[in-house]
């Protein structure tokens, strides 16, 4: 025997239907108006999971490029700096061939050694620089000055410590972007030290220890220069990092877009769709549920 089939099942059955039709018809006019497919993880879970992992990575991406960025800034501040000191060098050296010439007097030689102990002072200043509230030549010390200059003038002492200042780049990799002062300045020749000798050789009119000092002066600035050299190296291998993760960020977000964004052309022609079956079920729905009782007497 067949299952009776009543009204109250019909009215239902058509009511159900017309809301399953209008739920999806909102949720394409809900894709269409954000513009994403996924606006909820229930819409699709294994999209949703794919999304969030891709965006993981884009924000640990975005803060390995920040920390580029940052250490570029930090090389530059460097870069502007040793370039300076070099010239301080290079001006304490022609000093000193002043100062080693025989025709000089005690008292020209005594202005000479007032001379270096300015470009001294320029030195310390230029080595305790800092850029971004940091102490570029501090090692990992970066929130205190790094050198001083004794009260007598006698020496300069490195307050620093002896870690290189690196930042990082990747899961597993680390670029150094400065150094610690004591290896650019006191080892292996003591660049401060240099500048001492050479002020109290002409102070002490000492012509013949002038000249002897003028090849560690050399000496000095070549290991300033040196050390300056490797700072391209660094930045050279922070722009390549910066090329392969911005890359890796533009892949990342066409991902994040292909998992999310929604197909509108896809999303359009499924709502016209939905929306003429929703046309047919409430003109069916219509019919069926304004019959009574007489329409079948």
């Amino acid at each position: 025997m067949a299952d009776r089939i009543t009204m109250s099942a019909i009215n239902n059955t058509v009511l159900s239907d017309n809301q399953r039709t209008l739920a999806r018809m909102a949720t394409y006019q809900q894709q269409l108006s954000s513009g994403k497919r996924i606006n909820q993880v229930s819409d699709d879970p294994v999209a949703a999971n794919m999304s969030l992992r891709y965006r993981a990575e884009s924000v640990q991406t975005g803060k390995y490029l920040d920390n580029i960025d940052k250490g570029s800034a930090f090389i530059a501040a460097g870069d502007s700096s040793m370039g300076l000191m070099s010239e301080v060098m290079a001006e304490a050296k022609r000093l000193a061939v002043q100062g080693a010439n025989g025709t000089q007097d005690a008292n020209s030689r005594k202005a000479l050694a007032s001379s270096v102990d300015s470009l001294l002072t320029r030195m310390v200043d230029l080595a305790n620089t800092v850029h971004d509230g940091r102490y570029i030549f501090a090692g990992t010390a970066t929130f205190s000055p790094p050198f001083a200059k004794a009260a007598d003038g006698s020496s300069v002492g490195y307050l620093g410590n002896l870690d290189d200042f690196s930042v990082q780049i990747g899961p597993s990799s680390r670029v150094t972007v400065n150094q610690n002062g004591n290896a650019m300045f006191k080892e292996p020749i003591d660049l401060f030290a240099t500048l001492i000798s050479v002020r109290d050789a002409l102070t002490a009119n000492d012509p013949t220890t002038v000249t002897t000092l003028i090849a560690d002066v050399d000496a000095a600035h070549d290991q300033l220069n040196n050390l300056h050299g490797g700072l391209g190296a660094s930045e050279q291998r922070l722009d390549l990092a910066r090329n392969q993760l911005e890359s890796a960020q533009t892949n990342l977000g066409a991902l994040i877009s292909g998992a999310e964004d929604v197909d509108f052309a896809e999303a359009i022609s499924q709502m016209q769709m939905t929306q003429v079956a929703l046309e047919a079920g409430l003109q069916s729905g219509a019919r069926v549920l304004r019959s009574t009782l007489l329409d079948y007497l």
